[in-house]
């Protein structure tokens, strides 16, 4: 096809249809229009239309030879160049595209007019994007025009008109996203919806796939149109789209009022799966994510309070079916509610039919398996928690692992607590590999260096305590297949990263207790004495100061070590260990340091106070290092599952963690009564 005219693009965005007019009159009689045609004549008619003034008499003659001479003659003259009107932009836009994409005023309809005479083929032409003119005038929003055209493709001319296989051809013309104008239209949300719904009651069927006018109106909350879709065709319209979907995905995705429509008007639509094998009911369930942490710090006026109306409620409802039907990885709906840690619909789904609860996808998971996958507590604490589901607590997915399994295998320790803490969870059972969960713990703990209160730790170090067993294989079988070697290039990344950050620590406390020896509490009196020596307190003061001296230039010196490349990684490793015992030495000697200043300085004049920083010192202190928070959970978990036998494990450990935190404060004070004694003497 060739290149429109510049002066035909002009005129057509101009909506000038003298300027039309002229220049198929010129080329009707002399040939293609030349830019000189663009002359002070052309410019005038282009700039002076108006349709309330009529042209001069012989203008007007001329217009009407120039717009009916096809008509007469039946041919082009001779001489004639292709015709104007076949002309397209560089988007394969014609006349009568750009025409319907500018505007809808009277001029641009008698424009319309012009052109279709002459080339009647225009109404149904396609540009580079296969849309029609009519697709133009609807995106644009242009009512009037959308009119016109439709009564243009009827036979029509004054806007009236049948609805014969000519409209029907034009209005159900599809693009390459196989839309009709229709959906241009719905788009726009403007008067031309009805219009083209009463040019072609049916054409809310089209297209047959995809996406449908109504899935369209639904996705953009446009209820109005969806309503006028629905009543002007009498119901009988689509209810497709896009990827298998329906206009009922689309709904719960978008409220209530959408929702309680499309079920009211087709509730078959609730157990229809889009090309993933997805229902409506999972749509809706997934639209329950609890809301994050933070959200209701920034959002406090909005409810989290369920409500009886929500999409998935309505969905619920009104069939009970798509409960039971899964998508095309066997996940139901159950399962999704699961997966995003919507607790709330999985006891809705439960107290529907308890029964739900053994459900299993492809890979043979129950809606416990599931939320343990994903670390979803609330879920998983629910199942735990619920007797009436105690059959599936030990049940095995394809692999053979009980939700107990996975939890050890991914680490997690608050659901493992849950299940360590309910008796009737087994802890010896084996998966396909023969493997219990006891077995699985020690494969994810390689040698090396690692922090006692990692979670990983702590379960194993759980399941050893509840004398959990190993699987039916040889224990030096499974040690060689499952159990880690020290890599020892990766161990000497871990050191040199570790060594970076504690070094930073422990010359920073050596910085501190180095300037606190020389700015001591009370100052100096004559003679350079400091004015509080002589008491107890002030003397463990020097000696807690001391140590934290000592400890950190320790922790510094073997941190130097285990940061040394050319050293032997297990050795750096011994290195590193004594330098964290150091290390928290330091801290606790400069917190009793600072505790000890303060008392000392306060205590004449403010005694609860200096009392009161003592024995929170004492406390943050524990806090810090023996991270109770962490081991709470599990502490839990081993004396509902032990008994009173766990109080005697509980007091071994608070033995041992207080006099690694608490040596330093014992030793300063020691160290201070001795030098009481000898001052006595």
């Amino acid at each position: 096809m060739c290149s429109m005219n510049p002066l035909l693009l002009a005129s057509a965005c101009f909506g000038s249809w003298r300027a039309l007019s002229f220049l198929l009159n010129r080329q009707d009689h002399y040939g293609p229009p030349t830019d000189a045609v663009a002359a002070q004549a052309f410019t005038e008619l282009l700039e002076g239309d108006d349709t309330s003034s009529p042209p001069p008499q012989q203008e007007a003659s001329d217009v009407e030879e120039g717009a009916d001479h096809t008509a007469t003659t039946g041919a082009w003259p001779p001489t004639a160049a292709p015709p104007l009107l076949e002309g397209v932009t560089v988007d394969g836009d014609t006349a009568l595209h750009v025409l319907a994409t500018c505007g809808d005023g009277d001029i641009f309809l008698r424009s319309a007019d012009i052109a279709y005479r002459r080339a009647s083929y225009l109404l149904a032409a396609q540009n580079g994007k296969g849309d029609t003119p009519l697709h133009c005038a609807a995106r644009a929003g242009r009512p009037r025009m959308v009119a016109r055209l439709i009564a243009l493709a009827s036979g029509g001319e004054d806007g009236g008109g049948g609805s014969g296989e000519r409209l029907k051809e034009v209005v159900r013309k599809e693009n390459e996203r196989k839309e009709t104008a229709l959906h241009d239209a719905v788009r726009h949300g403007s008067k031309h919806t009805v219009d083209l719904m009463e040019a072609d009651s049916e054409l809310a069927l089209f297209p047959k796939q995809g996406t449908s006018p109504l899935y369209l109106a639904v996705l953009l909350e446009r209820l109005d149109i969806a309503k006028s879709l629905y009543v002007m065709s009498s119901g009988n319209l689509s209810y497709s789209g896009p990827n298998g979907q329906n206009a009922l995905h689309a709904a719960v995705l978008r409220g209530q009022e959408m929702t309680r429509m499309l079920l009211r008007w087709n509730i078959g639509l609730t157990t229809q799966g889009d090309e993933k094998g997805s229902t409506p009911l999972h749509f809706a369930t997934s639209m329950l994510r609890p809301k994050p942490v933070n959200y209701w710090i920034h959002r406090p006026w909005i409810s989290g309070i369920w409500h009886p109306d929500m999409p998935f409620e309505q969905v619920l409802q009104a069939n009970l079916a798509p409960m039971f039907q899964s998508d095309n990885e066997g996940l139901f709906p159950v399962h999704v509610a699961a997966s995003i840690g919507s607790n709330k619909a999985v006891v809705r789904f439960l107290h529907k039919c308890p029964n739900i609860a053994g459900l299993r996808d492809t890979r043979g998971r129950t809606f416990l398996h599931v939320a343990v996958e994903k670390k979803r507590w609330h879920v998983a604490s629910h199942a735990c928690k619920t007797p009436s589901l105690s059959w599936i607590w030990n049940m095995q997915d394809n692999d053979g692992n009980t939700a107990l399994h996975l939890a050890v295998k991914l680490g997690f320790q608050d659901i493992f607590c849950l299940l360590l803490g309910n008796l009737q969870v087994n802890l010896n059972i084996t998966n396909n590999n023969g493997e219990t969960p006891l077995d699985l713990s020690d494969s994810n703990i390689c040698d090396g260096s690692f922090c006692s209160w990692n979670p990983r730790f702590l379960i194993n170090s759980a399941l050893k305590f509840c004398h959990a067993k190993h699987g039916n294989r040889r224990m030096d079988h499974f040690e060689e297949k499952c159990i880690k070697p020290l890599d020892e290039k990766e161990e000497s990344k871990k050191m040199t990263s570790s060594t970076q950050t504690l070094g930073l620590g422990s010359v920073l406390m050596a910085s501190v207790a180095f300037a606190a020896s020389f700015t001591l509490p009370g100052d100096y009196g004559d003679g350079g004495k400091p004015n509080l020596s002589g008491r107890y307190v002030f003397d463990a003061f020097i000696a807690a100061n001391s140590l934290a001296f000592a400890c950190a230039g320790m922790a510094t010196v073997n941190l130097m070590y285990s940061g040394t490349a050319i050293v032997d990684v297990p050795l750096r490793i011994w290195h590193f260990d004594i330098a964290m015992f150091f290390a928290f030495g330091s801290v606790t000697s400069l917190g009793t340091a600072f505790a000890l200043g303060l008392y000392v300085t306060l205590a004449p004049v403010a005694y609860m106070t200096a009392t009161a920083i003592c024995v929170v010192a004492s406390v943050v202190s524990l806090c810090a290092f023996m991270d109770p928070l962490r081991g709470r959970a599990v502490a839990r978990a081993l004396y509902a599952r032990m008994g009173n036998q766990a109080l005697l494990i509980f007091a071994r450990i608070i033995i041992l963690r207080g006099a690694m935190v608490y040596w330093p404060l014992v030793t300063s004070f020691i160290s201070a009564a001795i030098s009481a004694k000898h001052r006595q003497k």
